[in-house]
This record gives C-alpha cells, sequence and structure tokens, in this order.
C-alpha cells in the first residue's frame, strides 16, 4: 500500500492557520470513523453528519430562499397555478388530466415551500440512483431529462443545489419555481 504522503490530496486542504475548533471537530470525526457501531447504517459519516447538520442546512436553505414554512401537502399544482388548496385527493387520480399534476417526476422527499401563505417553492430530495437509472434495460434511463422537460412545460426554472438536508452526500436537492419570483 502507497504511503499516504504519495496519495494525491483528498480535498480541500485545511485552513492555514487550523483553529482549535476545526482541530476539535477533525478529531471527533476521526474517532467516529475509528468506532464499530452496533447498528453498521451508523458506520456511514455522512448519515451522521446529517442528522447533524440536517436542521442548519434546511434554515439556511429557507433563510436564502426567503420562505416562511412548508404547506401541508407538497402539491406542485399550487405552486403552478397559485390555488390555495391542493385539489387531489390521495385516493383517486388527477381530476383534470390536462392540468398539472400533483407533483413532478422523480418526486421523493418533496415540500411545497409558502412565504406569506402563498406557494413560492416546491422542492425535493432524489437519490442519484433512483433518478439516473443506469441499470435500466428500458426508457425512461434517466429521469433528469424528464424533470426539465416537465419544469419547461409548465414554466417553471428548476436548480440543483449541492446542499441536501436529506442523507448528506447521498441526495441530490432539486428546486421548481416560478420564475418571476427571483429576477
Amino acid at each position: 500500500m502507497a504511503d499516504s504522503n504519495d496519495l494525491p490530496t483528498p480535498g480541500p486542504n485545511e485552513p492555514v492557520p487550523s483553529w482549535p475548533k476545526y482541530q476539535q471537530l477533525r478529531e471527533a470525526v476521526q474517532n467516529y470513523l475509528d468506532h464499530t457501531p452496533e447498528d453498521p447504517v451508523w458506520n456511514d459519516i455522512w448519515r451522521a453528519l446529517t442528522a447533524i447538520m440536517g436542521e442548519y442546512q434546511r434554515d439556511a436553505f429557507l433563510e436564502a430562499f426567503d420562505l416562511d414554512e412548508r404547506a401541508d401537502k407538497p402539491c406542485i399544482r399550487r405552486l403552478i397555478t397559485g390555488v390555495d388548496e391542493c385539489p387531489h385527493s390521495p385516493l383517486e387520480a388527477d381530476d383534470d388530466p390536462q392540468g398539472p399534476p400533483h407533483k413532478p417526476p422523480a418526486s421523493d422527499h418533496a415540500t411545497l415551500w409558502l412565504d406569506h401563505g402563498e406557494p413560492a417553492l416546491y422542492s425535493m430530495h432524489v437519490y442519484p440512483g433512483n433518478i439516473e437509472r443506469l441499470d435500466a434495460k428500458e426508457p425512461p434511463y434517466n429521469l433528469w431529462f424528464d424533470v426539465f422537460e416537465f419544469a419547461r412545460e409548465w414554466g417553471l426554472e428548476v436548480s440543483v443545489l449541492p446542499k441536501s438536508w436529506y442523507n448528506l452526500g447521498s441526495t441530490v436537492h432539486v428546486v421548481f419555481y416560478p420564475p418571476e419570483r427571483y429576477r
């Protein structure tokens, strides 16, 4: 095995000078990685960091997009049409097959966000393996095309954010919003 000093830099350089809190965090992460948990699921550092940082990430997202609260149901039709309530019954198909659906393609861990009670933004946290479907034998092979086509069809903008609060490092945060909201 190669000497660790001969390997490429694994990521961003450490801060110089590094402060005591950084050293404490680094040591805590190293101790976490060196432990053997009773539940193997918690062996994943990203799962632990998500549990710790999730609320912070969500609050930073709300502040960045100037959002107040989440709606009871994540209905993207509300964002598209501006209606007050979700018109979809959980037991029936969409009443209007020509109108906007309840959710976009590949929707997972979805939330409709409100600003002053009005629909402002729809977000979802998708797992790349669920949306990229690299092992699919039949179409759709890649649902990213469907996500962007959906946004175009209904006049929405799409952003893919680097920070998700669902399983850091395992999910991608996708945001739909009306173009006029952030111009």
